[in-house]
């Protein structure tokens, strides 16, 4: 008497299977009439599908075709010469307390919560960005164009204070090192990439790169080769910002209550990006779910040397400023900018436990907003524990 529920798998030639099947004597009409009302009501019912060897995505736009739904390739997503190391998707259980932050000076700034991104983190498949000859991507970042329309690779020889231009032949490359390590924000409906982070010297050895959403939030860890320590990146995903005289009992923003993938003007954020570094190399990434989303968010970073421990998420703003803080700023809890985040003993969660080979950091609500529960798992240790990330002011 209960609902019946199924699911379409999309095969590799494109066709699609319906589980549990339909009983014998019928036809896929519950799937027929749900992939007919998406395409009518909405811009259609879509689903995606990755290919690790290939370091490609493929958007896919599930139709009907007579008695059958078959999908359709609608955007792709090719990174050649590289390799997919991590893929992360927003959790779709996740509570979002507000849709904006409230910046100092009582403007505010829009998230971009777009619930279609799916974020893929690639390394260059030679360790240095050549596969097979080279990679387009990193070739744009590394080497200048001549008049020829020939990239070189020729590093401009130092001069003395006075010495004449600089000729074509000697033009400084634009980026020193190139980058092996990329982090893509891709609309898994349009197949448009809708942002692309790159860092040189990244390495997967003895810690493979972990990557996380939340939010309108993406963190993610990896080793530096070249400095010797693990490195933190955040890009912070933003649709605009409204002044603190734009919304008023007088004046309302033009703002759409619709969204579309497909539009390319209105699907793009505006993205903010900082990276910090810590002391110890990171194993797995999470963070703390309450019910109502009031409690601060905190991110839980297991370390190789077994420490499950915490860090306040404003820790790692992307909009800490460089110079002196303004008062504005200080209102919002910012501080001025420090490459290096602190490891607060206070803050560890496993205490004096030593947990091995945590590879996942799964967190749940309970009925107190105050409160998280934090599972770390994935090698031969299970951790379990609860924490507080406001503190127990409903206790």
């Amino acid at each position: 008497s209960g609902c019946r529920q199924g699911a379409l798998l999309v095969l590799q030639d494109l066709s699609t299977v319906m589980v549990p099947p339909p009983p014998i004597g019928s036809n896929d009409s519950a799937a027929l009439s749900y992939v007919e009302a998406s395409n009518a009501v909405t811009n259609g019912f879509f689903a995606h599908r990755l290919d690790k060897e290939n370091a490609a995505m493929e958007s896919l736009r599930l139709l009907q075709q007579k008695d059958a739904v078959v999908a359709q390739v609608s955007g792709m997503a090719r990174f050649p010469g590289e390799t997919i190391v991590s893929v992360a998707y927003p959790n779709r259980e996740e509570v979002i307390q507000s849709p904006c932050n409230v910046l100092g000076d009582q403007s505010l700034l829009l998230k971009y919560l777009n619930p279609h991104i799916v974020v893929i983190m690639t390394m260059s498949s030679s360790g240095n960005g050549d596969s097979d000859g080279k990679d387009p991507f990193a070739d744009a970042l590394k080497s200048p164009v001549t008049a020829e329309g020939a990239a070189t690779t020729t590093k401009q020889k130092r001069k003395p204070a006075g010495a004449g231009g600089v000729t074509p032949e000697t033009t400084q490359p634009l980026v020193d090192e190139e980058p092996n390590l990329f982090v893509n924000v891709i609309d898994s409906v349009s197949g448009r990439v809708l942002y692309r982070a790159s860092h040189a010297n990244a390495v997967a050895e003895p810690v493979a790169p972990s990557l996380l959403v939340s939010e309108n939030w993406i963190v993610y860890s990896y080793l530096n080769a070249r400095t010797r320590r693990a490195e933190v990146g955040v890009l912070s995903l933003y649709e605009g910002m409204i002044d603190n005289k734009g919304l008023t009992a007088f004046t309302t923003p033009e703002q759409s209550a619709q969204f579309s993938s497909l539009d390319a003007r209105e699907s793009k954020p505006v993205v903010l990006s900082k990276t910090y570094s810590l002391a110890k190399p990171v194993s797995a990434l999470g963070v703390t779910s309450t019910r109502g989303g009031i409690s601060a968010k905190m991110l839980i970073l297991s370390g190789i040397d077994g420490q499950v421990f915490t860090v306040d998420r404003k820790m790692l703003e992307p909009r800490r400023p460089l110079g002196q803080v303004k008062d504005s700023e200080k209102m919002e809890g910012l501080r001025q900018y420090s490459e290096l985040i602190p490891m607060i003993s206070y803050l560890s969660l496993s205490y004096t436990q030593t947990v091995e080979g945590v590879k996942h950091i799964v967190s749940a609500p309970t009925d107190l907003e105050s409160q998280s529960l934090v599972m770390a798992f994935g090698g031969p240790d299970i951790f379990f524990a609860r924490t507080s990330p406001s503190r127990g002011f409903d206790l």
